[in-house]
């Protein structure tokens, strides 16, 4: 069974920076990065480090908003990070999945109704 999601974005992240090879994924020495112990999880067999469900996509999404933490180095950075087209993770760098960014975006910015008191 193939993951979807955050999970598969971690492991397209991990292949890349490891030069697509899967045997340096899962031979990665990088114990400090926040994805390290999610590289595997998309791998039909591998179990995620979270064992609910629920549970092993909210830790994931917020294993990528840490690497993105770690890379841009602060909120305001990883906001307006350029890295649209070179970075898997960026869809997920705000730690929520991307339709809830947009859900939560579209109220913030939503007219508001006039209170008349």
């Amino acid at each position: 069974m193939a993951r979807s999601g955050a999970i598969a974005l971690i492991r397209q992240f991990c292949l890349e920076c490891q030069g697509a090879s899967s045997r340096s994924v899962r031979s990665c020495p990088d114990a400090q990065c926040p994805l390290w112990a999610w590289r595997l999880a998309a791998l039909p067999g591998e179990a995620p480090p979270v064992l609910e469900a629920g549970d092993a996509a909210r830790a994931a999404l917020r294993a990528v908003r840490r690497q993105c933490m770690n890379c841009a180095g602060n909120r305001r950075e990883v906001r307006a990070c350029p890295a649209r087209e070179s970075c898997p993770l960026w869809r997920c760098r705000f730690g929520v999945r991307p339709q809830t960014y947009k859900a939560v975006r579209r109220r913030f910015f939503a007219p508001k109704a006039l209170r008349l008191f």
